[in-house]
């Protein structure tokens, strides 16, 4: 009578507990994968509207911007698909032209907002988008000059 042949090494689980630890890898994914997406849910809405709802916060959120030197929130208020080239780069020339605390951004009626710092003077039209206000990057056509300082 043919006897079972052993194995030669033992087996250190019993054959059902390998089946539990692969039952139990299908809901830890799932529950990882559940926990990974509400982080980017959470992310994105507690992430600030782009532009700003009123020309004074337009204004304001980029004299903010330009005095911290952030370019990464000034491009939330520029329009266009460069925005955060643009902004980098008008935050690099802010650098450039001086002391960067002697930075102004005024309105110029409803549809222009100016910013004038040590020997650089730049003017945007406002833009609208979706109900929110934004830099145009594009030069407007009839800017009011800056003066003299």
């Amino acid at each position: 009578m043919p006897t079972a042949r052993k194995s030669a090494t033992p087996t250190t689980q019993p054959q059902g507990a390998k089946r539990k630890s692969g039952r139990l890898l299908l809901p830890l994914g799932l529950a990882l994968f559940a926990a990974w997406i509400a982080v980017v849910v959470v992310g994105i809405a507690k992430e600030p509207d782009p532009g700003a709802a009123s020309p004074q916060q337009l204004t304001s959120g980029v004299a903010e911007t330009l005095h911290k030197g952030d370019a990464e929130s000034l491009a939330r208020y520029v329009n266009g698909d460069g925005a955060d080239a643009y902004a980098t780069s008008l935050v690099d020339k802010v650098k450039d032209s001086g002391n960067a605390g002697d930075i102004s951004v005024s309105r110029l009626g409803e549809k222009q907002v100016q910013m004038r710092a040590p020997h650089l003077c730049m003017t945007w039209d406002i833009a609208k988008s979706d109900g929110r206000l934004f830099l145009d990057p594009v030069p407007p056509l009839t800017s009011v000059a800056c003066p003299a300082r």
